[in-house]
């Protein structure tokens, strides 16, 4: 069950009962309107909208959530791409029927590249906002920080190389599954940037990912499944439907419990463990509050599936 739109502005369905659509099909509106998720729209209204998406493609597959990176020839990161990424994400994260998003990328060349640097040399003149010239990559760290901290789990779906601002946006999803041909790779120091060993420590280790960042050194999909990084490795291909199954086990969950699970573990990482169980505490008193909680354990004593009513 699924339904597809795309920066061109096509539309393809398959047994679709609902349609949504990325915070490009509100921009524009007032701060009112555009705080509001559009969870059902009219066909003409989607394809309007689905020109502004220019870096962008969005699959519905039940209450998983598809953003699939589509800039050929090898999804380079652009500015276009960073407004679009978080316009995308502030939509999903305050929709209901979405538990889960998977980042996936078209084509087979690279998840992503990196940051697009025809672009970036582009942008050195004088000509330059205060923003750009005192802090150029703020964009892009809070395109990051969106998607770390989207409401519900993102998993990265790598089924090709992940380069500098590539692999920094798979670091900043919850999960990973990556094929047999996605490669890691923080080349920064090559090109005359930095940046992503914030990610590489978190995921790798500081040792490992002192390698990475200081010597460039690419790492396949099975180093990062021995060093934890990776959930899944599998064939070729198979990244994204590898992903959304496991984003259907995620939606399978209480939405209220969902959400304030993956709050709770972002609250607490790096906090010692005593100030940090402190805090899961507190969240499962929150959870306590809602019906979705006592319809749990209810479920289980009466051995039946719950039912999750959003209260």
């Amino acid at each position: 069950m699924s339904v597809r739109w795309c920066c061109a502005g096509r539309l393809s369905t398959a047994k679709t009962p609902r349609l949504f659509c990325s915070s490009s099909a509100w921009a524009g509106m007032t701060s009112v309107v555009s705080r509001t998720t559009v969870s059902c729209c009219d066909v003409p209204y989607l394809e309007e909208r689905a020109d502004l998406m220019e870096t962008l493609e969005l699959v519905h597959d039940g209450a998983v959530a598809i953003v699939r990176i589509n800039r050929p020839p090898v999804n380079a990161v652009n500015r276009q791409m960073m407004i679009e990424l978080q316009e995308c994400f502030g939509v999903l994260g305050e929709d209901r029927t979405i538990n889960a998003v998977v980042v996936s990328a078209a084509g087979s060349r690279a998840f992503s590249a990196g940051i697009d640097i025809k672009e970036r040399v582009a942008g050195e003149d004088r000509h330059r906002s205060a923003v750009d010239l005192l802090d150029y990559g703020r964009y892009w760290r809070e395109t990051q920080g969106v998607v770390r901290h989207c409401p519900v789990p993102v998993i990265a779906a790598v089924d090709g190389p992940a380069i500098g601002a590539g692999f920094g946006l798979v670091g900043v999803c919850d999960l990973i599954v990556a094929s047999e041909r996605a490669s890691f790779v923080l080349s920064e120091i090559d090109i005359g940037l930095l940046g992503g060993s914030s990610k590489a420590m978190r995921m790798l280790g500081p040792y490992k990912a002192r390698m990475m960042f200081l010597a460039g050194q690419p790492l396949d999909a099975h180093d990062l499944y021995r060093l934890g990084a990776v959930e899944r490795v599998v064939p070729a291909g198979d990244a994204e439907s590898s992903a959304v199954e496991l984003g259907r086990l995620f939606a399978a969950k209480s939405p209220i419990a969902l959400r304030l699970a993956k709050e709770s573990m972002l609250r607490i990482e790096g906090m010692p463990v005593e100030d940090g169980y402190r805090v899961e505490q507190d969240y499962t008193t929150r959870l306590g509050g809602f019906n979705d909680s006592k319809e749990a354990m209810r479920a289980w004593l009466e051995k039946r599936p719950p039912v999750w009513t959003w209260s």
